[in-house]
């Protein structure tokens, strides 16, 4: 089985990075990739098709050979960072017939509020519908105060939440399987 993470954020002290590398540290059952997708350039259809460039090649490539993605991302303004937004456009195509079609996703959010995500969660859910992917049907995944639960090294310190990660990638497994 191999996951391939997306994260919505590449800050130094990213807490996305942090919970995508706490998940990494705690689960041995599978293989994984997690590209930088900060280096994709903003989708545009003069690029697409047969202008693709190569690293957008390699990343479409990438998603084809996942067994399932995990998106893990804050919520920006409400909504989708564009990071994260950019690369689903770009796995999106071609339309209807993408790498992301029937690829099982799940969605793992996390915020400062005790919202901890919800809208990002609805909005993805909402731009995941149109790339025909299969969305993982469970709770949502959000982590809410996210600043107490993660050390300054980047790693997810609160047992409940690393205990609630395990228990959400395990049945992701188990869904894609």
């Amino acid at each position: 089985m191999k996951l391939m993470f997306l994260a919505g954020s590449f800050r130094k002290k990213s807490a996305t990075q942090g919970i995508i590398r706490t998940i990494v540290e705690n689960a041995t059952d599978y293989q994984y990739c997690a590209p930088r997708i900060d280096k994709l350039p903003f989708y545009s259809e003069d690029l697409d098709g047969s202008h693709r460039p190569d690293i957008v090649i390699d990343f479409i490539n990438q998603v084809s050979g996942v067994d399932g993605i995990v998106l893990c991302s804050p919520e920006y303004n409400h909504s989708i960072p564009a990071v994260l937004k950019n690369a689903i456009d770009w796995a999106s195509r071609p339309a209807f017939k993408s790498s992301l079609k029937d690829k099982p996703i799940t969605i793992i959010s996390q915020t400062n509020s005790e919202v901890g995500g919800a809208r990002l969660q609805a909005h993805l859910k909402l731009v995941l519908d149109s790339t025909l992917s299969r969305i993982y049907p469970s709770h949502e995944m959000m982590i809410s105060n996210i600043s107490t639960k993660i050390s300054d090294e980047q790693r997810v310190i609160d047992d409940i939440t690393v205990s609630r990660l395990k228990r959400h990638i395990n049945m992701f497994i188990s869904f894609i399987a």
